[in-house]
């Protein structure tokens, strides 16, 4: 399971470059140039399913979060709920971590 205290800084780090996609529908467009996708445990069914074959054929990895997607939205600072996120300009040592 990933640790809170690193997965917020992996998020604050991630939002701050502006290289990451907030929002289920748009993660799944934004997949294909991302190093990591975070699912929380709260994402509809028919869309986590889509955003998971669609990770898995560009080979990307899906980090699947214990957190609701209010508590992910707090995390990255958000006023609305947060089911996923496709990040773009992480670190593979930072990608390795969260897959933990």
């Amino acid at each position: 399971m990933v640790e809170i205290a690193y997965l917020s800084k992996v998020l604050k780090e991630a939002m701050k470059g502006g290289k990451s996609v907030v929002g289920a529908k748009e993660s799944i467009a934004a997949v294909k140039g991302s190093k990591a996708v975070l699912c929380t445990k709260s994402i509809p069914p028919a869309l986590g399913a889509r955003l998971r074959e669609e990770a898995k054929k560009h080979g990307v990895p899906v980090v699947e979060l214990p957190q609701s997607s209010s508590e992910l939205a707090r995390m990255v600072g958000r006023p609305y709920k947060v089911s996923a996120m496709a990040l773009r300009n992480v670190s593979d040592s930072d990608v390795k971590q969260l897959m933990r």
